[in-house]
Formats: structure tokens, C-alpha cells, sequence
């Protein structure tokens, strides 16, 4: 029906083209209607009448920056592609923009559910309360450059033949390129000692390279793949489809974000596609677990999709396991601590305040800066912290017992791997005994039957 004497037309191009008229916004703003000064419309969408939508095609500013053309509409490819084709001076009645605009209402109405289901004792409101928004990518920019740098002296060291200064409050992480590093060198330098790694190189020529852009995920054979967002308080899971997700993510402002994290992917056959755009990298085929059945072993693979300021406080992996994660969209930033470093020490439980969350962006950007500057101020820093920024098509490899704490800069697509190396299996094992006992029996069986040196006397029950 016509509201205040305006046509019911959600302006779906302007939603599009600037940052504040989006459906996600809590601070929305609605146009007012000439007729009488008052709001009209739908929190978060724009009543106009149809004279003012075709006064805009007269702009001739150059800058276009508020402009209500489609085809002028940049870097928004869910809802540029639903309305690809459509001219402004179509009737407004258009078929299309109805397609749009019932899609918007299905994209808001399934993220919020998702949102209150997972988070419920947040009203939605409150997602975006610090407005983290507003300082992220200024703050992290810096954070970036500071990483970067430490990294960038990390490396001058290694290619000298030196080892960096042991006392220092942030150390980086070696990075090689997968020509440079044979099998066994990454075992002798980096999985025997149990030291990250970033790998290059590896991701070019996979599939997903191609298949798991932004755009591809949203128009592709993917598009209607319901995958896990979060589990709700009765710990069921969460899903949502991808082409909902990733709308989402384009428009979301939450202080901490929902993040697409499924390990179930394997299960539905288009899903299992996913498993044939990647491979596993060379270094992390003798995995252990390959011996247990697929029924007995714990979850060990996941399909990543992180919006903007999502991402996973400090924790260490199950069962001891070390896991290898290869970014293919994005950038993310790592916070990684050596074994033996106390919980309470790398959480800082003792310097967040009541009023602060335990989310990943509330950690980044608040309670890692007391943690360094703690760090600082001691004489033997024993923390072992090391920083790096993970680009695009390169892998981290992070042995068991490292705490790690992980922050998505930008949006980004990845795939990780937990894995039990032959040479570290004994502690691994020890861990599973005591969380999984009938796996760890079974899986013992078989390794004396078919593994080879260390592990074909292993322990005794």
C-alpha cells in the first residue's frame, strides 16, 4: 500500500550505493517524505516517489557517489547481479525491483534469526554497540604495518643465517616459499620443534583460487548450500545459505560478526565439491588420523568464510593436534603464543574489563595492547608472542600446544586442517586417551598393525 502518498518502492540501488541505507545498519536513516516531514517506510529502506527516483538520472555531477543506477553500483555483487539489466526508467512496478526487494526482506529476516538463535542473550541492537566499525580499518592498518615490519627483520636475520633476538616482546614467523623448503627440512626445522610456518606458493594452482572468489560463491553451484553460522544455546547447529551469508557479510557493521565455520561440508554432494577445489599440501599428508574411520575421528576439517572483524579468540587445537590453515580470499591477522604459556596469561583475563566481551575483535583491539605492553614491561618475556599477517595463497602451519588467536582484517575464504604428524604422535595420543578412549584403543590397533617405525611400538594401554 502507498504510504504518505509515495509509491511502495524499496530503492534497492540506493541501499546499494551508500554505506548508511543498508539493511543491516542499526543506525539506519530513512528519507523523509515531502509531503509531510515524517518517516516513512520500513526501518532501513527509502519511500520515494517516482519523480524524485527519475530526478536523479539528471545528475551530471561526475561523481555519481549517491547515485541510484544499477549498472554504476560498485563492488556489491549479491543483489548488482539480481538487478543486473534493470534500467532506472523502467516502471517501478518492474518485476525485478519486487525480486529485489522481497530478497532483501529474506536476507534480513534469515541473518537476524540466525543472529538472535546464536548470540540470544544479545538484542540485536547491541551487535554493533562499540561501533568498531567506525576505527577498524584505520587501527588495523597500523597493526598491519607493525607486523609487517617485525616479520620483514625476522626474515633479514634468516636469510643472514642469525637467529632473531630471543627477548624481544613480538617475534615474527619464518616464511618460505614451498620450492625453498623440502619435506624433510619442514619436518627437521619446523614440525620436529614444533615452530609455525608460513608456506607460499602451494594455493596457486588450486581450484579454489578461482571457484571460492566472492563473486563465483555467489552465482556458483554454492549459492544454496545451507553451512553452519554458530550453534544456538541448546547446541544445535546454525545454517544459513551462502548467497544469505554473503549479502551479509557485504553490508554487516556488527562489532563482531557471525563467521561461516562448517565441518560438515563433506556430508551433501554439492558441498563435497568443496573437497576437490583444494588439495592437502604435501607436508600434511602423513596424518595419523588417517587411520581412523571417518565415524571415529573428531571433526578435523572446515570450510571458512570470515566477514570483516570476525574471527576466533585465543585457543589452543583439540586434542594436541596441529593444524594448517590456507587462506585463498583476504587477509588475516595471527596472534600466536609458544606451549606452556599460561591461559589466563595469553586470554588476559586479568586485563579485560566486566564490561568487555570475549570476541575475537574485542581481543584484538583492546586486550592485545595490554598484553604487549605487560609483556614489555617485564625483564624475561616469557610469553613467546609472534604476530604475522597472512596474505592470500599462502598456508600457516601451527604445531600443537601454540596458543593461537586469529582476526579477519578483510573478508576472507579459507580451508583448515587438524592432522597428528608421525613424529608427534605420542603426545597426541596421550591427549586422546584421556578425551576419546574407545577411539584412541581402536585407533592404537591399527597403528600396530600398519604403521611403521615409532608408532608400530606404541604405548601400552
Amino acid at each position: 500500500a502507498d504510504i504518505c502518498g509515495c509509491q511502495p518502492v524499496k530503492v534497492v540501488m540506493e541501499i546499494l550505493a551508500t554505506g548508511p541505507n543498508n539493511p543491516y545498519n542499526s543506525h539506519l536513516s530513512n528519507k523523509k517524505c515531502e509531503k509531510d516531514g515524517k518517516l516513512s517506510g520500513r526501518k532501513g529502506y527509502c519511500w520515494m516517489k517516482v519523480e524524485d527516483v527519475r530526478a536523479d538520472r539528471d545528475v551530471k555531477d561526475g561523481a555519481h557517489s549517491e547515485s541510484l543506477f544499477v549498472n554504476e553500483v560498485k563492488n556489491a555483487p549479491p543483489l548488482d547481479l539480481n538487478l543486473k539489466g534493470l534500467s532506472i526508467c523502467d516502471k517501478v512496478e518492474n518485476d525485478k525491483y519486487m525480486h529485489a526487494k522481497r530478497m532483501l526482506d529474506n536476507v534480513r529476516d534469515k541473518m537476524e534469526s540466525a543472529k538472535r538463535n546464536h548470540r540470544s542473550s544479545l538484542k540485536l541492537r547491541d551487535w554493533d554497540k562499540y561501533e568498531f566499525y567506525k576505527s577498524f580499518d584505520k587501527l588495523q592498518r597500523g597493526h598491519v604495518a607493525r607486523i609487517k615490519e617485525i616479520n620483514r627483520r625476522h626474515m633479514e636475520y634468516r636469510h643472514r643465517g642469525q637467529e632473531p633476538p630471543s627477548n624481544q616482546v613480538v617475534t615474527g614467523i619464518d616464511r618460505i616459499h614451498w620450492k625453498d623448503l623440502s619435506l624433510e627440512d619442514f619436518i627437521e626445522k619446523y614440525q620436529k620443534p614444533e615452530i609455525p610456518v608460513i608456506i607460499t606458493g602451494l594455493v596457486d594452482t588450486w581450484k579454489a583460487m578461482k571457484n571460492w572468489k566472492i563473486q563465483e560463491l555467489f552465482t556458483g553451484k554454492y549459492r544454496n548450500c545451507r553451512l553452519k553460522v554458530g550453534e544456538d544455546d541448546e547446541g544445535y547447529n546454525i545454517r544459513v545459505k551462502v548467497k544469505y551469508f554473503l549479502n551479509y557479510m557485504r553490508y554487516q557493521r556488527d562489532d563482531s560478526p557471525m563467521y561461516l565455520f562448517d565441518g560438515t561440508f563433506d556430508e551433501d554432494e554439492v558441498e563435497a565439491e568443496l573437497l576437490k577445489d583444494y588439495e592437502i599440501p604435501f607436508y600434511f599428508k602423513d596424518d595419523l588420523f588417517n587411520l581412523v574411520s571417518e565415524k571415529r575421528r573428531p571433526p578435523y576439517r572446515w570450510f571458512l568464510i570470515g566477514p570483516k572483524r570476525s574471527g576466533t579468540n585465543a585457543h589452543t587445537d583439540p586434542l594436541g593436534t596441529s593444524a594448517w590453515n590456507a587462506l585463498v580470499y583476504g587477509r588475516k591477522r595471527w596472534l600466536l603464543t609458544k606451549p606452556g604459556t599460561r591461559k589466563r596469561h595469553v586470554k588476559g583475563y586479568e586485563l579485560r574489563r566486566k564490561s568487555e566481551d570475549g570476541e575475537a575483535c574485542t581481543y584484538f583491539s583492546r586486550v592485545v595492547p595490554r598484553i604487549l605492553r605487560a609483556e614489555a614491561e617485564k625483564k624475561h618475556r616469557d610469553m613467546g608472542i609472534r604476530e604475522v599477517i597472512q596474505e592470500p595463497g599462502e598456508i600457516i602451519y601451527v604445531p600443537g600446544g601454540w596458543y593461537h588467536a586469529v582476526l579477519n582484517v578483510t573478508d576472507t575464504v579459507a580451508v583448515t586442517q587438524n592432522l597428528c604428524p608421525r613424529v608427534q604422535f605420542l603426545k597426541i595420543w596421550r591427549h586422546a586417551r584421556k578425551g576419546r578412549k574407545k577411539m584412541s584403543q581402536k585407533w592404537l590397533e591399527t597403528l600396530k598393525k600398519k604403521a611403521s617405525g615409532s608408532c608400530r611400538n606404541g604405548p601400552k594401554m
